[in-house]
Parts: C-alpha cells; structure tokens; sequence
C-alpha cells in the first residue's frame, strides 16, 4: 500500500497528464480544489470513496492508484524499438518526432528527436516542467519567455516550459534537435 505522499504523487501526476487543474477534477468529482490539493500533497489520506471520485474524474480506477509498486523504474529504450510520434503543434501544424526515451510510468523525463526542413516553424504549447534542446544539425532559431536565441550545432538551450516555445529552421538543410522534455505531463507513448 502506498504513503499518503506517494498516493497524493500518484494523483498529481496522473492530473498533470491528463492536463487536468485541480478546479477541473474538484467539477468532475464534486469535491473542493483546497481537499484535492491536500490529497496531492500528502497531508492527508482520502476516504475509499473519496479516492473513487477523484479517481473516476482522473478517468482511472481507484485501485490503479494504490496498486504495490511495481512499476519499472529503469526502462532500456533500444534502437530497433524507438518509435514515431505524430501529433500537432499549437497552430495545428503536423508535428513528428522520434520517441528516444519512452520514459518510465510515473517518471518525468523524456527524449525526443526533431528534424524541421528548411524555414520550418514549430510552436510548442505551454507544458508544467522543463526543456533543453540540444541543436546536432543546422541552425535553429528558439524562442522562449520572449527571449530568442540562436542554436548552432552543438549550443543547447534549457527553459521552463510553462509559456511555451517557438522553434525555426534558419539554416538551408534540415535541422535536427534532440529535445529533453521533464516534467509530469509526459507524452503517452
């Protein structure tokens, strides 16, 4: 059975990737925002029933959160088993990106690679944690916290990733980034 600190972890992380606020879950499960905060930072035990509620806003069931640990806590990502995500940027521009790391159930940390064409363009939204972009090919253009810095090959650039970020190909070849994404909102790969 978990602390009250590891549960309210195990709450709080499965909010943050569902990119759920606590005034969202308090709706959906009828209990006050202040009650799950406290839930989340361990200062208190919820009732069964009140761990079914929040639970089933989180769109889980309410033993997923108490379950032993058993969870992996070291995951080998091998070459052959990397894969392809595809999603969109904030202005729906199609977005791929090759899955490095798949990151561990529960962890906060991921790999990513990028490769933008030429005067290519993407805007990241906004995400609670922390990015560094290492530029391996090209030039590419960062923008974050209104802030605009110039990659080359080799430079890397760390931001908190709350505001979101803007990412340009400036150079004539395609550009390739290796991102490292930490944070509770994990993509789900």
């Amino acid at each position: 059975m978990p602390t009250k600190a590891e549960l309210g972890h195990r709450l709080r992380v499965a909010r943050f990737e569902r990119n759920l606020t606590l005034k969202e879950v308090a709706a959906r499960c009828g209990m006050s925002a202040t009650h799950i905060s406290e839930v989340e930072r361990g200062k208190t035990s919820p009732t069964i029933g009140a761990l079914q509620r929040i639970a089933a806003a989180l769109g889980e069931k309410a033993s997923y959160f108490v379950q032993e640990n058993n969870l992996p806590r070291v995951r080998l990502t091998r070459l052959a088993d990397r894969c392809e995500y595809f999603t969109a940027d904030s202005e729906g521009v199609p977005l791929r990106l090759e899955v490095v790391s798949s990151g561990i159930p529960g962890g906060y940390a991921q790999v990513f690679r990028q490769r933008l064409e030429p005067a290519s363009v993407l805007r990241l939204p906004p995400r609670i944690g922390e990015c560094v972009v290492l530029c391996v090919k090209g030039m590419v253009k960062m923008a974050a916290f209104g802030e605009s810095h110039v990659l080359r090959e080799g430079d890397t650039i760390q931001f908190r990733a709350d505001d979101g970020s803007v990412s340009e190909n400036i150079s004539d070849e395609e550009s390739e980034t290796i991102s490292i994404l930490s944070g509770p909102t994990r993509l789900q790969v």
